[in-house]
C-alpha cells in the first residue's frame, strides 16, 4: 500500500507497470500498453485489451480501430491529445480473446492509480469489457450505452468500441454521436463542480 501511496507521476507508474508480472498474461506479452494522451486529461477513455498491433508497438488503439477512434474525435473536435487513452487490462490476452475476470483484476489497481493522478471529470468507456470492468459486472451495453452515470470522483459514460464500427454491428453516428455529448458535457462542467450531466438511474 505504501509503494502505492509513493507514486506521484503517470511516468512513475509506467515503468513499475511494464515490471508488472500479477498475471499470467505478462508471460505471453511483447510489450506492455500503459496509455497514452493527456497527463490532465479532462476525457479519460478507457478500451478493453490490446491486440496484435497495440502489443508490437506499445501504444493503445494502434490498428484500425484507432483511425476510426481518432475519426470520432475529430467529429467531436477533440484529439488524442485532449484525452487519455488506456485499456482494462495493459497486456495482450492471447488470441485477442476477451480478458478474463481475474486478469481485470489484478489490472485493476494500475487502472485506479490512472485514474487518481490524471483526475478525469470522465471516464468514457469503449465497449462491454471496459463498462463491465468499472461500471457493473452484470451490466448489459445495449441498456446502458450513451446514458450518465456517477463513479468515484468522475462521471461514466458507455459506449461502443469502435472495431464495432469496423465489423458493421454498429453505425458510426452512434458513437460519434456520444463523443459529441461527452466533448459538450464537459464544456459545460465547473472546475470543482459537477453539476451537470445529472447522473442516470443503474438500479
Amino acid at each position: 500500500m505504501a509503494l502505492w501511496d509513493n507514486i506521484n507521476s503517470l511516468e512513475t507508474l509506467q515503468r513499475l507497470c511494464e515490471r508488472c508480472r500479477d498475471c499470467s498474461l505478462a508471460m505471453t506479452r511483447q510489450t506492455v500498453v500503459f496509455g497514452e494522451g493527456n497527463p490532465s486529461a479532462k476525457i479519460f477513455l478507457l478500451g478493453e485489451a490490446p491486440g496484435a498491433q497495440e502489443d508490437a508497438c506499445g501504444r493503445p488503439f494502434a490498428g484500425r480501430a484507432g483511425e476510426v477512434l481518432d475519426l470520432l474525435l475529430a467529429g467531436a473536435g477533440l484529439t488524442r491529445q485532449d484525452v487519455f487513452i488506456t485499456g482494462s487490462v495493459k497486456c495482450r490476452p492471447p488470441k485477442n480473446r476477451n480478458p478474463y475476470r481475474g486478469e481485470l483484476a489484478a489490472c485493476r489497481p494500475w487502472l485506479e492509480k490512472q485514474l487518481a493522478l490524471i483526475k478525469p471529470e470522465i471516464v468514457v468507456c469503449l465497449g462491454l469489457v471496459a463498462v463491465q470492468n468499472i461500471l457493473d459486472p452484470k451490466a448489459k451495453l445495449a441498456e446502458v450505452r450513451g446514458r450518465w452515470f456517477e463513479g468515484p470522483g468522475y462521471w461514466i459514460y458507455p459506449t461502443y468500441h469502435p472495431a464495432a464500427v469496423l465489423r458493421s454491428t454498429v453505425k458510426a453516428e452512434l458513437p460519434a454521436a456520444d463523443l459529441k455529448s461527452v466533448a459538450g458535457a464537459l464544456s459545460k462542467m465547473q472546475p470543482g463542480l459537477r453539476p451537470y450531466p445529472r447522473p442516470a438511474s443503474s438500479g
